[in-house]
């Protein structure tokens, strides 16, 4: 008795993955989350790269306490804590003043839900950084 080949299965699979998504080492899916997600460096620098280019975030911050941070090979990277599938993503900014508060971290949650695919993005606003 021969097995049906899974790749024509229904008709309607083509062996090409899915529209948007990625496959990494072996062939398997890569979702937005994954530390394998396609870009440069592991997903935490990639989101502390897409908060530091937006024009209101002056720094990244651990929060009060340091505990917003992401632990990478051989250094920690404060600001940024993706958490696990069920935990929500943290990031802690040091923003530039005179920028809304709450419109920003809007803008923020949506780069860092974009970038990770976390569905609840906490972010904490530690300090303002005034003119000089």
């Amino acid at each position: 008795m021969s097995r049906p080949d899974p790749a024509r299965a229904g008709g309607a699979r083509t062996g090409h993955p899915a529209e948007g998504s990625r496959t990494g080492a072996g062939g398997s899916a890569v979702g937005p989350g994954t530390p394998e997600a396609p870009g440069l460096g592991p997903l935490p620098e990639r989101v502390a790269a897409a908060l530091l280019a937006h024009p209101a975030v002056a720094a990244l911050s651990g929060g009060p306490f340091g505990t917003v941070a992401s632990y990478l090979p051989g250094r920690r990277l404060v600001g940024v804590a993706l958490g696990g599938p069920d935990e929500p993503a943290r990031i802690g900014v040091v923003l530039r003043f005179g920028a809304p508060i709450e419109a920003t971290a809007a803008e923020l949650r949506r780069i860092v839900a974009a970038a990770s695919g976390a569905r609840r993005v906490d972010v904490v606003v530690t300090d303002l950084e005034m003119p000089v």
